[in-house]
């Protein structure tokens, strides 16, 4: 009666060992599986975080590149703009003569007096002179030395439109483009640069503006639109700073599409 008693108590003891044990692997493999799961997880994040800091590093190098771009422009832009002004025709005046009464006419001539002088001798006030296109680009130019983007591109539309047949009026389309560049309003910077190829053929500004449009479209993410028109950049214009810009976006394209980025 005792070795039955024995048998049957080794035999519990046999089975529920086995039964813990085969619990035990259950809960290990399933423990495993959440740390497996845990491990792809972080490396999702990870992977995450580094697009992003690369993201934000791209972003950052692009400002900056911005920034010098305009202050390098806006050095070599220091020197005072030329005046462009037609002589003004000589005037031939007629000295006059005050008689006895006070009244004032052409001297040597018979012509009836124009006007009687008051004693006190009261000077006529003049009329202030209207304000140039030269003054007026000036005006809109100092805004943009000094980092004050809307005021600048406020001044130079209000510019074109006073003045679109200025000598300066290529220019201020430029400048119009960068003041809509630098504050990221690629829509609007893109339309200025365009029109100024357009309205403004001959003006100096129109290899700037080619890159500009260049860099735009970039900054679009339009980025097969970019790399057509740098190359048309670098074409046109080679052993040139313009060429060289060119050349260092389309690396940097290159290296983005190649990283994934």
């Amino acid at each position: 009666m005792k070795y039955f008693q024995t048998m049957i108590l080794v035999f519990s003891l046999f089975f529920s060992s086995a039964s813990f044990a085969q619990a035990d692997q259950s809960f290990v493999a399933d423990l495993v599986y959440q740390v497996q799961q845990l491990q792809e997880e972080v490396r999702q994040l990870r992977g995450q975080v580094e697009q992003q800091s690369h993201e934000l590093k791209n972003l950052k190098s692009r400002q900056r590149d911005q920034y010098l771009d305009l202050d390098t422009r806006l050095g070599e832009l220091q020197k005072p703009v030329t005046q462009i002004a037609a002589p003004i025709p000589a005037v031939a005046v007629k000295p006059v003569t005050e008689n006895s009464n006070g009244v004032v006419a052409d001297a040597g001539t018979d012509a009836p007096a124009l006007y009687s002088a008051p004693n006190s001798r009261a000077s006529i006030p003049q009329p202030e002179p209207a304000v140039d296109d030269k003054t007026a680009y000036q005006m809109a130019f100092t805004h943009l030395k000094e980092l004050r983007y809307t005021e600048a591109a406020e001044s130079f539309d209000n510019f074109l439109e006073t003045y679109p047949q200025s000598p300066l009026a290529g220019n201020a389309e430029y400048w119009l483009g960068e003041s809509y560049y630098v504050t990221r309003n690629y829509d609007y910077a893109l339309e200025s640069f365009q029109r100024l190829l357009e309205k403004y053929p001959e003006s100096k500004k129109v290899p700037d503006a080619w890159l500009k449009i260049g860099y735009t479209y970039y900054e679009m993410d339009n980025h097969q639109k970019a790399a057509d028109i740098l190359q048309r950049v670098k074409q046109q214009y080679p052993g040139t700073t313009l060429e060289k810009l060119a050349d260092s976006r389309l690396k940097t394209m290159q290296l983005e599409s190649t990283t994934g980025q």
